[in-house]
């Protein structure tokens, strides 16, 4: 009897769907996005600007089929990607291709320092504040602290320390930023400034010397106004301390943040490939990993709103590997609710349900409901099984005495049994009925293979100290023209805001 209900996609109505381009030997490579479709030498992929979010499970193959592929795509079509790399193989094997076709090679290397571009995280709020886009600049500020403080927040069931250690250091960030010079406003520094200033009698004369009215200010009188806080002011200063420890025990971890070796702005607007390299066997880095994407994204949004259309010049593509496995990333719904009106695209890659939801949380609902591509490789999670079988659909039939009967269009054991060796993968791609492709291994492309590019990585800089009396000299000075007036308290120079000027 003729079935109805749920079916698989024909691979015409795939090719023909909205945004679906054809690219491969004798086509132009002007598409790139999620392969769809292998057809000889030939490849469909997705060219819209849907998100995209990959299931499989360690071993699956998801780098080979899609995150490998899919970087090379990206370069032949001219546009900028920025890339997790776990294990260092993305960029291995793409960053040669993608600096022969002449692309800016950005390569943040936290599992060898040495070999790393220079980012500072704090250049970019401190230019916002100079600029007078003070709210975007402790909005930056919060961000970087939400994700510092992770970790504290993960292992207490007193929230109290943590939320007064986060006023504390947001505190002392917004005087820092708003005194100290551009070439010194960066982690190393500031925790210099933070340890020789983090005691009661320095913190009231801070918050004296903050401008009157400022989230500085509010954030100090906040806590020196709480007799308790007052009293407990170490405890509160040891939090703080924990906070930025790791950029206090590792001396070339400093030197890479302090400053910046390329332009976040630039990456919608040049060719530009972004590896952010993070050892997958400890998570002592991840947090920068997650840092880096949310300051970058803003950057971004900051550069697109510049433009007459509201959007990037040059799309950017962030291929997000191992995404469940860098800590939380700061208003990542509303990111990718907002990133395709502004040229962005997100891939990413998990391996499975559980992580996401044990990750965001509610949240992961969104993140998943902006995902129009679901691809699914492999996974013993019930969970997930159970979704993308529903999803899938059941196909409605007739048995021999006329009863209507339903089975699903793919079952939880089927799903378990996806080829990996044929390169298998179930697509939901945008509204269409389920596909089942079969994708090529990086290796079977055409694509040249090049040694890894060096990206011209600068030598790491030697950091001066940060000095109070330094800074407040060069103002005394009028080498830094700001509203400041000088006052000397013993062997300390503090400056004092002039509301008026």
């Amino acid at each position: 009897m003729k079935n109805e209900g749920a079916r698989w996609a024909d691979p015409t109505e795939i090719k023909n769907s909205h945004g679906i381009k054809k690219i491969g030997k004798g086509e132009d490579y002007n598409a790139c996005g999620l392969p769809l479709i292998r057809e000889g030498q030939h490849i469909y992929v997705d060219n819209s600007d849907y998100h995209s979010l990959i299931f499989g499970s360690t071993g699956s193959k998801k780098t080979r089929i899609f995150g490998m592929p899919m970087i090379n795509m990206i370069t032949l079509a001219g546009e900028s990607f920025i890339a997790t790399d776990p294990k260092g193989e993305l960029y291995e094997r793409t960053s040669g291709f993608a600096a022969n076709l002449g692309y800016e090679i950005i390569v943040l290397n936290f599992r060898d320092l040495e070999k790393s571009s220079l980012w500072n995280p704090l250049l970019h709020p401190y230019e916002l504040y100079h600029s007078g886009n003070t709210d975007d600049a402790i909005s930056l500020l919060n961000d970087f602290l939400t994700t510092l403080a992770e970790p504290q927040r993960k292992g207490t069931m007193d929230p109290y320390w943590i939320e007064m250690g986060f006023a504390m250091a947001l505190a002392y960030l917004l005087f820092f930023i708003e005194t100290a010079e551009p070439e010194q406003a960066n982690l190393s520094n500031f925790v210099n400034f933070f340890s020789a200033n983090s005691n009661v009698p320095e913190a009231e004369k801070l918050a004296n010397y903050s401008t009157e009215g400022s989230i500085a200010s509010i954030n100090f009188n906040t806590i020196m106004s709480n007799k308790e806080a007052t009293k407990t002011f170490a405890c509160v200063a040891s939090t703080v301390a924990s906070m930025f420890a790791p950029f206090t025990t590792r001396r070339t971890l400093g030197r890479v943040l302090s400053q910046n070796s390329f332009e976040t702005g630039s990456i919608g607007k040049k060719k530009t490939a972004v590896y952010i390299i993070v050892p997958d066997e400890k998570t002592s880095f991840h947090f920068l990993a997650t840092l880096f994407v949310k300051q970058v994204y803003e950057a971004l949004v900051h550069e697109a709103h510049q433009t007459k259309e509201k959007k990037l010049p040059i799309r950017v593509n962030f291929l997000l590997d191992e995404f469940c496995n860098i800590p939380k990333i700061p208003d990542m719904p509303a990111m990718i609710s907002a990133a395709r009106s502004r040229n962005i695209r997100f891939f990413l890659m998990t391996q499975g349900m559980y992580q996401l939801q044990q990750k965001y949380g509610k949240d992961a609902e969104t993140i998943k409901g902006n995902c129009d591509n679901w691809v699914f490789l492999t996974s013993r999670e019930y969970a997930l099984l159970e979704e993308i079988s529903q999803l899938c659909g059941a196909v409605i039939y007739q048995d021999l005495n006329g009863n209507k009967m339903s089975r699903p269009l793919i079952s939880i054991s089927e799903l378990q049994r996806l080829s990996k060796e044929r390169g298998e993968a179930l697509i939901l791609q945008g509204r269409q009925y389920p596909y089942m492709a079969t994708l090529p291994d990086i290796d079977d492309y055409s694509f040249t293979v090049y040694p890894s590019a060096d990206g011209g990585l600068p030598g790491l800089p030697q950091i001066k100290p940060y000095s109070v009396n330094k800074v407040f000299d060069h103002i005394k000075r009028n080498l830094i023209h700001l509203p400041f007036s000088i006052e000397v308290y013993g062997s300390r120079v503090y400056a004092r805001r002039q509301l008026n000027a």
